[in-house]
């Protein structure tokens, strides 16, 4: 008994509601020679075949490989679509690298796709996989403690990879094929129990269909769809807090940390993550731990420097980094009332006021009595011997002191900028401020200085 089902419309159904190719894009099929992906191939030739093209990879870890190229091949060629057949020492990678076999066999299959689809001109590259492989992967990360994002699987669409048949099993494609003539191998290396989705394919959800669920692979696959849609939602929330809040200074990222911690343990997470990602590109060899240690170290409320794989994150009294320090030189700049500076990655500003017009003051700003000040103010690097008398105190004491007592990583030291008058040092933003020009009650007119990293105003 067959499903006898055409697949066509559910495949369109995809394609558009997930808004997989743009007009006039062109799309690279990879094809191995699989039902699943010759069902992928003659689903696209009835959707537009002038704009597909087919790249097989010959691994040759069996003998039947070259047999399976050819079939590819023949098939391309009979329907009049551009192939190619690339054949590479997969084996001599995965010696160089030190990879698993799967694991290179993977990497350089998606290295050597995107290549070939620059260098011809398309804009996609679409997989065959469909919801039993949906079904394994989501059951593999679960397996795997895995956290939300895991249990979305594979997407439908990520960057210019398309999967228009993730809502297909593996049966309904195979009888598409069977109904419809269209040729297809087996890859006898999918049922060796040495690897772990063969096992999980093979073992254990029969087991789980069996002995507890007969509906388990659609359930997994409902899981993922649910599970991809709220992600979705809530990394588009994340993003938002990001970019509002968010300010770069060449390769660092910055966030306010009382806007962190305001957020919800939930958000706290994907906001870290986010910012991370922002900064390196990915997350690879980031894990749940790297992220709550970075967590608990923010909202235990000291200034701190953590090292992350692939990079470095501080914390200090107002903001949170990601990256190294910038370590530019920059010379002394005067700082007008009303005015700004950008110094050393830092932006300054000063406003005036009078005490009754006064705003309620900022989260990163100082206030100081204007007649107190000997001007100009200055905005300058630390200096060997630099001293200040901190507010509330009586006596002078010395900068790095100060800069150590706060606990300011390391890297930021040389780099903080010192807001003084001609006398004395009034600010050291994100250690202390002076016991000069303290505001009282014959106060009339007062400066308000902040101090942002990054190279504008947000």
């Amino acid at each position: 008994m067959t499903l006898d089902q055409d697949l066509f419309p559910e495949f369109l159904h995809n394609v558009e509601e997930y808004r997989m190719v743009e007009d006039n894009q062109k799309v690279l099929l990879a094809v191995s020679g699989g039902p699943d992906s010759m069902a992928l191939l003659h689903l696209f030739l009835r959707w537009n075949s002038k704009r597909i093209g087919v790249w097989h990879l010959n691994h040759g870890f069996r003998e039947s490989a070259a047999a399976e190229a050819e079939m590819v091949r023949r098939y391309c060629e009979e329907q009049g679509v551009p192939v190619e057949i690339c054949t590479y020492d997969v084996m001599r990678f995965i010696k160089d690298t030190g990879d698993s076999k799967q694991q290179g066999a993977r990497r350089i299959r998606y290295k050597l796709l995107e290549e070939y689809a620059r260098a011809r001109g398309y804009s996609r590259i679409a997989l065959g996989h469909h919801s039993d492989d949906q079904a394994e992967t989501v059951l593999m990360h679960l397996l795997r403690g895995s956290g939300l994002s895991g249990l979305k699987g594979m997407l439908p669409k990520r960057g210019i990879y398309i999967r228009p048949l993730l809502t297909m099993s593996k049966a309904a494609l195979v009888d598409y094929c069977l109904t419809r003539g269209i040729p297809f191998a087996e890859d006898e290396s999918n049922a060796d129990p040495v690897y772990f989705r063969n096992k999980v394919r093979h073992e254990l959800i029969p087991l789980l269909e069996r002995e507890y669920n007969r509906g388990l692979r659609q359930h997994l696959v409902n899981l993922s769809e649910v599970v991809r849609a709220e992600d979705e939602e809530l990394e588009g929330i994340a993003r938002e807090i990001l970019h509002r809040h968010m300010r770069i200074s060449g390769a660092q990222a910055a966030f306010p940390r009382r806007t962190f911690t305001a957020l919800s343990p939930a958000m706290q997470r994907r906001v870290l993550r986010s910012l991370l990602a922002e900064h390196k590109g990915d997350l690879r060899r980031i894990g749940y731990e790297h992220v709550e240690k970075w967590r608990g170290l923010i909202l235990a409320g000291g200034s701190f420097e953590l090292e992350l794989p692939q990079t470095t994150v501080a914390g200090t009294a107002n903001y949170i980094y990601v990256g190294e320090f910038p370590q530019a030189v920059w010379e002394s700049m005067i700082l007008s009332i009303p005015g700004e500076v950008r110094v050393g990655g830092w932006a300054i500003r000063a406003e005036l006021f009078t005490l009754d017009t006064l705003p309620p003051p900022g989260e990163h700003s100082e206030d100081f009595d204007l007649q107190a000040l000997a001007l100009p103010l200055i905005v300058r690097p630390r200096q060997d011997g630099d001293r200040m008398q901190p507010f509330g105190s009586s006596s002078l004491k010395k900068v790095s002191r100060l800069m150590l007592e706060a606990h300011v990583p390391r890297g930021l030291r040389c780099t903080l900028p010192l807001v003084a008058d001609q006398q004395d040092i009034l600010w050291i933003p994100e250690v202390r401020r002076g016991e000069k020009g303290r505001l009282s009650h014959g106060t009339k007119d007062v400066v308000r200085l902040t101090c942002v990293p990054g190279q504008s105003w947000r």
